[in-house]
């Protein structure tokens, strides 16, 4: 059977476009009951962000333009 450093050494190797499928198509395979719970700077930075958004300082993207731009940053789009 494979070492963890030998399947992350192969998947190291993957185009980028190929590490994120296999990013998702592995989270996937992690029940919701096991998913880590967040990190206090997590919970407080989205405390924060919340706050802004309620007090007008900060805006809002819809979901297809984050999603646009998160493809294109990760190079999924060309």
């Amino acid at each position: 059977m494979s070492t963890f450093d030998d399947v992350f050494g192969a998947a190291e190797s993957l185009a980028l476009p190929e590490r994120v499928r296999l990013v998702q198509a592995l989270w996937q395979t992690i029940p919701q009951d096991d998913w880590p719970a967040p990190s206090d700077e997590w919970i407080t930075e989205s405390q924060r962000r919340s706050e802004a958004l309620d007090a007008g300082q900060i805006g809002v993207s819809s979901w297809e333009d984050v999603r646009a731009r998160a493809r294109r940053e990760a190079g999924l789009d060309g």
